[in-house]
Order: C-alpha cells, then sequence, then structure tokens
C-alpha cells in the first residue's frame, strides 16, 4: 500500500481517537427505583426548539397519567393554565416501562427563551424536572433564518400544494428544483474537471522541466490554466456546494413535524397544517434510520456514485501514460537503478481509486445512518449528476474528435 496513505489513515486515526479522549464524556443518568420519575433530555434548549420529556416508570404496576390534571409547567415561576385541548390526553407507562410526553401543542410557550420547570404527580408523590430555554446566537440564528427557514418554506409550499400532503413528492421536487438551480455551475465544473484531466501530461512536463524552481513551476502552470481556461480548484465546488445544502436538507427532514417548525413559517404559509404532513412514500418511512430501507437506499446511492464518479475518471490508457511519465528511472554509477525521490504531490492513482471505490463506501455508509428522506434526495440528486456527466463525456470526446 501507498507509504502517502497510510500515513493518512493514520494520521486520521490517532486524531479521532485524541478527540474521544478531549471531548467531554456524557455523564450516566441514575434513575430512582419503585418511582415514577420525569427526565427531561437536556438541561437547556435553543428556543424555539421543543424539549423533550420522558416519563419512566420503575414500579410493578402500570400507571395511567391525566398530563392536564397530573402534569403542570411554570414558565419563570409562572404556572401555565388553560392548556390547549389537545394537550390534555391519558398516557400510560406500563410497569418498567419509559414513554415520551408529547409538547408539541404546546409550541407557542416555547418560542420564547426563559425557565421551564414540569411537576408530574403520581399516587401522591411528586417528580420535579427543570430545563432553561436559551436565546439562539448569532450563528445559529444566522443558520436558522438564512439557510434552514427558506428551505423548510419551500418543502412547506410544496407540500402544501401536493394533494395528500405528500412528503416524498416534496423531496423529489425540491431536489430537482436545487439541480435545476445548479444546472449551469455544476456544468462548468464538470467540464473543468475533463479538461484538468487533458492538460495533466503538459503539467507533467512542466514539473520535470522546472523541478528546482517552484516559482518558475507556478508561473508557468498558471500560464497553462489561463491558456486552457482551466480552474485547478474548480473540482473542489461541488462539495463546498453540496454540503451546507445536504446538512440544511438533513435538520428540515428530520425535524419536518416538529411544531416548532411554525416559528419559521413566512406568513403567506401561515395556514399550513405541519399535523397532516404524510411522511409515508410508497411504503418508506421517510424519517426512519437504518434497517432495511437504509440498506437498500444505501446500496442504490452507493452504487450510483460509483457508476458517476467512474465516468468523471480518466481511462485507464490516460493513466498509465501518467504513472510511466511519473516513474522515472535515474541511473546509478554502480550500474543499478533506483526511482526518482518521491515527489509531496498526491498519487493519481492512489487518488483516484480512493475516489472509486472510497468515496462511494463513505457516502453509502453516510445514507444508512440518514433519515431515508435524505436518502431519497441524494439517489435523485446523484442520478441527475449521472445524467450531467453523460453529456459532459460526450462533449468532449466531440471536441477531442
Amino acid at each position: 500500500m501507498n507509504t502517502r496513505l497510510l500515513n493518512f489513515l493514520l494520521v486520521f486515526l490517532i486524531t479521532m481517537l485524541a478527540l474521544n479522549w478531549l471531548l467531554p464524556q456524557p455523564k450516566p443518568v441514575v434513575t430512582p427505583t419503585n418511582e415514577v420519575v420525569l427526565h427531561v433530555e437536556k438541561t437547556s434548549y435553543v428556543s424555539p426548539d421543543i424539549p423533550v420529556i420522558d416519563i419512566q416508570n420503575t414500579t410493578s404496576t402500570s400507571i395511567t397519567i391525566d398530563t392536564c390534571r397530573d402534569f403542570s409547567i411554570k414558565k419563570d415561576h409562572n404556572l401555565l393554565t388553560n392548556p390547549p385541548q389537545e394537550f390534555c390526553t391519558t398516557l400510560t407507562v406500563p410497569a418498567g416501562a419509559k414513554e415520551k410526553l408529547v409538547l408539541a401543542s404546546l409550541y407557542r410557550l416555547f418560542q420564547t427563551p426563559g425557565k421551564y420547570e414540569f411537576a408530574l404527580t403520581v399516587n401522591g408523590k411528586i417528580s420535579y424536572a427543570d430545563t432553561i430555554g436559551d436565546t439562539p446566537g448569532f450563528f445559529r440564528n444566522l443558520f436558522r433564518n438564512v439557510f434552514y427557514a427558506p428551505i423548510f418554506n419551500l418543502f412547506a409550499f410544496l407540500i402544501s400544494s401536493i394533494p395528500g400532503y405528500s412528503f416524498g413528492l416534496a423531496i423529489i421536487l425540491v431536489t430537482i428544483t436545487i439541480r435545476l438551480v445548479l444546472l449551469v455551475p455544476q456544468h462548468h465544473i464538470l467540464a473543468n474537471s475533463k479538461k484538468m484531466q487533458a492538460i495533466q501530461p503538459k503539467i507533467k512536463e512542466l514539473q520535470e522541466k522546472f523541478k528546482g524552481d517552484q516559482a518558475k513551476m507556478g508561473m508557468e502552470l498558471m500560464n497553462l490554466y489561463k491558456a486552457e481556461q482551466v480552474n485547478p480548484l474548480g473540482s473542489c465546488l461541488p462539495l463546498l456546494i453540496q454540503m451546507p445544502l445536504l446538512i440544511v436538507l438533513y435538520w428540515v427532514v428530520l425535524g419536518i413535524t416538529d411544531f416548532a417548525n411554525y416559528y419559521y413559517l413566512y406568513p403567506f404559509l401561515s395556514t399550513f397544517d405541519i399535523a397532516k404532513i404524510n411522511t409515508e412514500f410508497f411504503g418508506i418511512h421517510l424519517l426512519s434510520i437504518g434497517g432495511i430501507t437504509g440498506a437498500v437506499l444505501a446500496l442504490t446511492v452507493g452504487g450510483a456514485q460509483w457508476l458517476q464518479i467512474k465516468l468523471s475518471l480518466p481511462k485507464e490508457s490516460d493513466v498509465q501514460k501518467l504513472e510511466k511519465m511519473e516513474k522515472k528511472i535515474i541511473e546509478k554509477k554502480d550500474g543499478k537503478y533506483t526511482e526518482a525521490e518521491p515527489s509531496f504531490m498526491p498519487d493519481p492513482s492512489v487518488m483516484n481509486k480512493f475516489m472509486l471505490y472510497g468515496m462511494p463506501i463513505m457516502i453509502a455508509s453516510s445514507t444508512y445512518f440518514f433519515p431515508a428522506g435524505v436518502g431519497i434526495y441524494w439517489l435523485i440528486g446523484t442520478l441527475f449528476m449521472l445524467a450531467q456527466q453523460v453529456v459532459v463525456n460526450q462533449m468532449s470526446t466531440k471536441n477531442k474528435i
């Protein structure tokens, strides 16, 4: 195996171990026995997120709770009175089990920061829990207003326009919309990548010609890029464009049914009903993670990504020509032969193999651990890019002829 690849893997492993050692480890929660315990998952939230509350029954008998009679909430020490009717229900917690108390209908209460105190009375015993709603910081607020809110409102508009409030069809329409917006820049990126592959022999010649003069080599390379009208950093742009979108989409899909999203709705969508969103799509639960659905999506996305990368890489004959140019043989005085000193530039063959096999495996693994809705977005987007790659390859072949 290539030494540089081994060094990279070693550095990556050391970094992960260091992060695991330096980052604070969560403290285990000690649950009392033979009691009904109220537990808030986080000691603080960022408004308008809704706290998640668990009711754990460690007794030997089942309990039934009336959420309006047995459960109370104080905000900044003021008792909440007359909760919404949809919040009032009965919740049964079997012996030794744990159930979530859904606070979604109280989303308006959590839209402003404050201290929240919860109390649960069962058989004359009271269990307490509390949390703090903090004001979002500058960067979180920027992310929510500039990225999250527009994408969520786009989904809300499409879902409300589709019969049945289909979330799956909305994901497909959002993917196509994003790909159409990025169609021209993505085409330039793929075409630029093909041009870079075509001028690799010229780049190798310049590197060999000005081997001892880095400044001169840099100037000549820039002249070459200018003459050939290529951008050496152009192939990095897809990640810069797609990763923020993927991160936003992940959070939107994961929390699409969260009532806290009412906080982000634009005025013209004030009638949008989050409770009506249909997250089932051809038998796939779009918020589910892993399982058989996750495995099938992961393999499909990984296969499509492999094919797209395969079409984007240079032909095997071109790779062999570059390898021959790199492996210069130097004759020593004693008649023995040895390879030239390795350069600090990445080995193209190793990088191509990593792109062809490593990237699809990484993407497939990520898809498995993402909600199924994100996997569908990735699959549709990859198929779109695959079609673009075929068109770019045909245009590149015509240009060569």
